[in-house]
């Protein structure tokens, strides 16, 4: 039985269906984790999320394509792409990994105020890199263009934003209190609410001449056009 057919069986049609995609995140999240390890880490984070958003997003593995076979389709396809987009992000972790490190050993109200500038800066990566994710799922501009737009995307839609950083939150009470969620659905959950927030907000942000876009948003025949 499809999970389209699952909600006309009644209320065991709607456990098999709320079973079903318990079973696909816990799913994703090992593939995301072999993915990492695949790339020896820093080269296979990126690829692995962009492969893991692309079977979360709707319009993800179709009945005939297999979560697993999609998953490593993507994966490949989007390992040079993603992994030359992330190495701003692991730039920025690091700096802000040493800056915390440094701010730790000061005191004062100068420190306070470094502190919240450091937090605020994280919080901005955090959001970029989740609209990265996602616009890297969706389109297939390079990294500089993605990296634009996602930034844009980041700065002018801070109740999105907001959205993926209250997902993260709480996703970090819920590991706290039930640390055997960590290993089952840790980045599938989080990743997949928080992707599919942001792909509902750029096919409604409108994206004028004065504004960053996406190389493939500027050709009419593109058919991203509608989406970004």
């Amino acid at each position: 039985m499809s999970a389209d057919a699952y909600p006309a069986a009644g209320w065991t049609g709607r456990v098999m269906q709320a079973l079903n995609a318990v079973w696909t995140l816990v799913l994703v999240n090992l593939l995301f984790a072999g993915g990492v390890l695949a790339g020896l880490v820093v080269a296979g984070v990126m690829p692995a999320g962009v492969a893991a958003a692309s079977v979360l997003l709707p319009g993800g593995p179709s009945a005939g394509d297999g979560l697993v076979r999609a998953f490593a389709r993507q994966y490949r396809a989007s390992f040079r792409r993603a992994s030359l987009t992330g190495i701003p992000f692991l730039i920025a972790g690091l700096l802000l990994a040493a800056d915390a490190m440094v701010l730790s050993r000061l005191d004062g109200p100068a420190a306070a105020g470094l502190s919240a500038l450091t937090a605020v800066v994280a919080l901005v990566v955090i959001v970029a890199l989740a609209v990265t994710v996602t616009l890297l799922t969706r389109h297939d501009d390079r990294p500089a263009a993605v990296l634009r737009a996602a930034v844009a995307v980041a700065l002018a839609a801070p109740l999105t934003g907001l959205g993926v950083l209250l997902t993260l939150l709480a996703t970090a009470v819920i590991a706290a209190v039930l640390p055997v969620t960590i290993p089952l659905v840790g980045v599938s959950l989080p990743l997949a609410i928080a992707v599919r927030l942001i792909d509902r907000r750029l096919a409604r942000l409108p994206l004028g001449a004065s504004q960053p876009i996406l190389d493939s948003a500027s050709d009419p025949h593109h058919p991203d056009k509608e989406i970004l």
